[in-house]
């Protein structure tokens, strides 16, 4: 399919215990106590968080490392913490489950630059309520977004719950999906659960290069990558899932 699509592809194996359980929920949200690394805005990384204790995020400022450091699990989780809270955040805020509070992209270290030294974590959040993106630079040593950029247009990769969601809606859908005919033509057994499949999902924008799809771009759109547990690829390229209207967009 030829359209724009935002990596990296999250897998939903990252959300067994995954920093996606930090599905902003005001101040009470998953609290990250380990990670490989961070997930970002370069192919390969991951937000391969555990969740512990009671689920909220840390509200005081844990010892920070140099600028340029890798982000400890309880820096992360404050950066987080601040973000959500942040007076730029809207108060009616939802996530992709349509819960109180911006859906939790990924933190990361900001680019190299003047502006940004000093311990700074750059957090890109999305709210569902309005369709709109924000990408933030929190200063963790003063405890406080130093930076917020709204877009309504601009589409971060997705999160692993956005992945597990858009997965669902693929599936629970009535429309002709042919990955859903090759699942059953290759297994024998229709395709009924997630857990059937791997997946992967990335963030798709409408390029005037499909017959539809005008939406997405405006509206959180994902493009799901789903193999059977052999590894055979099934056809996914005739629809995309609308996050924000929670639909089959069908694009062939």
């Amino acid at each position: 399919m030829n359209a724009t699509l935002s990596v990296p592809w999250r897998s939903r194996k990252l959300a067994a215990v995954a920093a996606v359980a930090l599905g902003l929920s005001c101040a009470t949200t998953a609290y990250v106590v380990s990670q490989d690394d961070v997930a970002g805005t370069e192919p390969g990384m991951s937000s391969d968080f555990e969740v512990v204790g009671n689920g909220d995020l840390p509200t005081k400022k844990p010892a920070l490392g140099a600028d340029r450091a890798p982000l400890s699990a309880e820096e992360t989780g404050y950066a987080i913490s601040i973000a959500s809270k942040d007076a730029s955040i809207p108060a009616g805020a939802t996530d992709v489950r349509g819960e109180s509070g911006p859906e939790f992209l990924y933190a990361d270290l900001p680019e190299v630059g003047a502006e940004t030294s000093g311990r700074k974590v750059v957090v890109a959040l999305y709210d569902y309520t309005t369709d709109t993106s924000f990408d933030m630079l929190v200063d963790l040593e003063a405890g406080k977004v130093v930076k917020s950029t709204k877009s309504v247009k601009a589409q971060p990769p997705t999160s692993a719950d956005e992945a597990d969601v858009a997965m669902q809606i693929a599936i629970d859908s009535t429309k002709d999906l042919l990955f859903k005919s090759e699942f059953e033509d290759n297994m024998g057994v229709p395709l009924i659960a997630p857990d059937q499949v791997e997946y992967v999902a990335g963030s798709w924008v409408f390029n005037k290069t499909t017959s539809k799809g005008q939406e997405c771009g405006e509206d959180r759109c994902a493009q799901l990558m789903v193999s059977t547990a052999a590894g055979t690829y099934l056809n996914t390229w005739d629809f995309v899932v609308n996050l924000s209207t929670k639909s089959i967009v069908k694009t062939q």
